[in-house]
């Protein structure tokens, strides 16, 4: 977590990062006064839009303060910024998609070692298998041309490559066949329905 603290007198501007900058940065005077009116100018707009992207204010604060620090560096490292309220609304929205994508990222192992075991319904799977049984069976009373493909890509799991070798056919037909059969089976379900 970064954090982001002024000084009364407005002048100094002390920075506390995490472990992850290996030597301090000097920030010059005229540097530090330019970012203090800039943050004293849009500080409460980002945080607002940091809350409304988060909905949770601590968060929208980690968001805000990460913001500064980020548009700090950016003018310590001499980076031409045109238009400061939308350098910083862009930073905020890059922070927040971080923030979401590492949110989710967690694996099923560490959720089974948390103690998560996901549900499976015996009953609605096995219901599920004698419905594609059902409209497979459907498909080859038809005589269909589609049903042999689908069967071996959805039944036996086979890649429309490998079925394109056995066949002595180009995958792209063996995808055309895919596709315009399960928009038959889809038919069939509507009419069995």
């Amino acid at each position: 977590m970064t954090h982001i603290h002024t000084a009364t007198n407005r002048s100094i501007l002390t920075t506390v990062v995490a472990s992850t900058t290996p030597k301090p940065v000097v920030f010059s005077a005229i540097e530090t006064v330019n970012f203090t009116a800039t943050y004293e100018l849009y500080q409460k707009d980002i945080y607002r839009y940091c809350v409304s992207k988060s909905r949770d204010p601590d968060t929208a604060q980690d968001l805000m303060q990460d913001t500064f620090l980020r548009f700090f560096l950016c003018v310590h490292r001499g980076v031409n910024i045109l238009n400061t309220r939308a350098f910083l609304y862009q930073i905020a929205r890059n922070l927040f998609i971080d923030h979401q994508r590492k949110k989710r990222e967690c694996s099923l192992d560490v959720l089974q070692d948390a103690g998560f075991e996901p549900a499976i319904d015996p009953w609605r799977h096995l219901y599920s298998q004698m419905e594609v049984r059902r409209l497979f069976t459907a498909l080859r009373s038809e005589q269909s041309p589609y049903a042999e493909v689908l069967h071996q890509r959805f039944m036996l799991g086979m890649p429309p490559a490998q079925i394109a070798a056995m066949t002595k056919e180009t995958s792209n037909t063996i995808s055309v066949r895919l596709f315009r059969g399960l928009g038959h089976l889809r038919a069939i379900a509507r009419s069995n329905a």
